[in-house]
């Protein structure tokens, strides 16, 4: 027989109690590190991606990371990020480089603002990563202006001697970084070579890749001192030009200031940013695949507009007719505006073979007669890419207040020329959407012109991240409703849904949030 056992109340409820106090206990536990559990080779791998100054106070985090943080393979140094300049960054790396006890690093990385005074240290830290075998390295001594951060000329380093016999350098980055014209160099496994701010010679840059056998990508960034670059490498096959720097003498309007750029290897040529030419060649380019012309030319002197239009007209026809057979192409919107001013002149963009063509434009309503053009000119063309840069609301006023004379002169001329089958168009993106109805109608309208013309076209990818006013949306919905000259056609938003911003919402308007 049981006997059901009555328990006192005060010894219930101390039990109670106790019970709640061991699972408190338990909530208290305190759980594992799960971060320093790691094994040295991921901490080290995380601890990569910090600069050295937030590398080492890990330390603070768990004794683990006080035998990791010296021993990491990438070391990244900048005086920005350490708020400290001058001798108080020098001491710093010094003193960084003096704990580390890695055999090798994959990467060094510095960048501060440079002094003649710094020459000695900075040779030491370029021969602490030489003998560790680096194969990235990355030299960055441009000035920032302490007004307004702007990079200003600064002091050139002169690149040590040792360093041009270093035959584990895989990347080499420098800027504001001189190269001896007398150097022997030997960097027989470089594959990736960018300078900026920097003067530099043909003869110089011929020397330079004669040391470098195996070199596939050459950048040179704000440049200056050569009017040809011939590139007669046989490993080199991606060449960017970017930003000249300003001659410090007057170009007149009728001197001849050419540059010509050729290479038979190489398969992709960016030419990007001001030029400070009259004249601009692309010759010897047979295995090009891809090409960018997002340049522009300087200066514009506007007391001389016709002589600069025929000057710019004979530019994008010539370096049109060099790059006929490259698949694809990418166009600025300089390059555009001056097709267009070719075709008011009734000059014809040049026959070519592009399977793909990019358009990076702030807006097409004043370009779209040399869209046309480069569109006749593209029998072939199977993709169309459209990266809008940033339109600001003045840009949006300037083609409100076009007169409506003015703005029909520009449809109709777009009517007249573009009347052709677009036979081969199956895809097209525009990229950077954004949110001004005003300054989007002439998208939709060329977008609407492509879906009745394309007799293939497969879909039209809008990619957006914004809000969208209720204006734009209704446009987005007119071209939804568009007749098509393909039944396969779609239009496509990215993401899905376009968002129609509730403060700029007309009262009268339906309560909507969102659609498509």
């Amino acid at each position: 027989m049981v006997v059901d056992e009555q328990i006192p109340d005060d010894q219930l409820s101390g039990e109670l109690a106790g019970d709640h106090e061991l699972a408190r206990g338990k909530r208290l536990k305190i759980a594992p590190d799960r971060l320093t559990e790691l094994p040295d080779l991921a901490l080290a791998h995380i601890l990569s991606h910090l600069y050295v100054e937030e590398a080492a106070k890990t330390i603070v985090l768990s004794k683990r990371f006080n035998s990791v943080w010296n021993s990491v393979s990438t070391l990244n140094f900048s005086d920005e990020n350490y708020r400290k300049y001058g001798n108080s960054f020098i001491k710093f790396v010094d003193s960084a480089l003096g704990f580390h006890i890695g055999k090798k690093i994959e990467k060094f990385s510095v960048k501060f603002r440079y002094d003649q005074n710094y020459t000695n240290s900075v040779d030491e830290w370029i021969k602490f990563a030489v003998q560790k075998q680096v194969k990235s390295l990355r030299l960055d001594f441009t000035q920032k202006s302490s007004s307004n951060y702007h990079q200003i000329a600064g002091v050139e380093y002169n690149l040590p001697e040792f360093l041009y016999d270093d035959a584990n350098l895989v990347e080499l980055v420098t800027c504001s970084c001189r190269f001896s014209p007398e150097g022997l160099y030997n960097w027989n496994c470089l594959k990736l070579l960018s300078i900026t701010k920097i003067k530099l010679d043909e003869e110089m840059i011929s020397r330079v890749l004669c040391g470098c056998p195996v070199l596939q990508t050459l950048e040179l960034i704000e440049w200056s001192g050569f009017d040809k670059l011939k590139i007669e490498s046989v490993s080199l096959r991606v060449l960017r030009i970017v930003g000249e720097q300003p001659p410090k003498y007057h170009i007149q309007l009728h001197d001849l200031c050419l540059l010509e750029i050729s290479g038979p290897n190489l398969t992709s040529l960016q030419v990007l940013g001001p030029l400070y030419r009259t004249k601009v060649r692309v010759s010897d380019v047979g295995s090009l695949m891809n090409a960018t012309m997002d340049f522009d030319i300087r200066p514009q002197h506007h007391y001389a507009s016709t002589w600069c239009v025929v000057r710019n007209q004979d530019i994008v026809r010539d370096v049109l007719e060099s790059l006929c057979f490259v698949k694809t192409v990418t166009l600025g919107g300089w390059f555009i505006k001056a097709v267009s001013m070719c075709e008011a002149y009734n000059l014809s963009s040049p026959w070519s073979e592009r399977r793909s063509l990019i358009l990076c434009i702030p807006v097409i309503l004043w370009d779209n007669a040399g869209i046309a053009s480069l569109l006749h000119s593209s029998p072939y063309l199977e993709n169309l890419e459209i990266r809008l840069s940033y339109c600001s609301d003045m840009c949006a006023l300037e083609h409100a207040s076009r007169s409506k004379s003015e703005v029909d002169y520009y449809w109709n001329l777009w009517n007249t020329i573009s009347k052709c089958p677009l036979l081969h168009l199956k895809a097209v993106k525009v990229v950077g959407f954004r949110e001004s109805c005003r300054s989007m109608k002439p998208l939709f309208k060329f977008l609407e012109f492509l879906l009745r013309n394309s007799r293939v076209l497969e879909e039209i990818a809008i990619q957006t991240s914004r809000y969208v006013t209720r204006g734009t949306l209704d446009e987005a919905l007119k071209l939804l409703a568009a007749p098509t000259a393909s039944p396969d056609a779609v239009v496509l938003f990215e993401p899905p849904h376009l968002w129609v911003d509730p403060l700029c919402m007309y009262q009268n308007s339906d309560p909507m949030n969102h659609l498509l």
